[in-house]
């Protein structure tokens, strides 16, 4: 677990239940999204977490990039080239495939879009940064989003 999530919560419901267009709307969502941000950089230099290591990870530099050429320092043996094939079919069918029906489409209640999509029981009333929404009970803890993974 990080010492510090990067979450900003913001009460969607609330904003999206009020009385404005829906331009004005999510304005002010996005707009108190953003105000949260200066809170936690605030945050994140009083408890000195800006550039700290935790635990005793070790430190990881990246690879160089691969030789050009492609010389490598592991000993592979090499693999024989076969002859070409020819296919002896075309490599496309040439009648017209018959179409089958398309599925029936999948039918969801407006209620099940309220929902939470984890404990399927509470109202969403919390939105992610991505967008993406839980209840207030389910939300804080987590640290990605449960849809996006984000």
């Amino acid at each position: 677990a990080r010492a510090f999530d990067n979450f900003q919560f913001v009460n969607f419901t609330e904003i999206m239940s009020k009385n404005k267009a829906q331009s004005l709307k999510e304005t002010e969502f996005a707009l108190s999204a953003l105000m949260e941000i200066p809170q936690q950089y605030k945050a994140t230099i009083e408890l000195n977490l800006l550039g700290r290591r935790n635990g005793s990870i070790p430190e990881r530099f990246p690879l160089p990039p691969p030789m050009r050429g492609g010389s490598s320092s592991y000993n592979l043996p090499k693999v024989p080239s076969l002859p070409r094939y020819k296919p002896s079919v075309p490599p496309y069918p040439t009648e017209i495939p018959v179409r089958s029906s398309p599925a029936p489409p999948v039918t969801t209640s407006a209620s099940d879009n309220q929902l939470c999509p984890i404990c399927l029981s509470n109202p969403k009333d919390m939105a992610f940064g991505c967008g993406h929404q839980t209840c207030c009970e389910c939300g804080p803890d987590l640290q990605i989003c449960p849809i996006c993974r984000a």
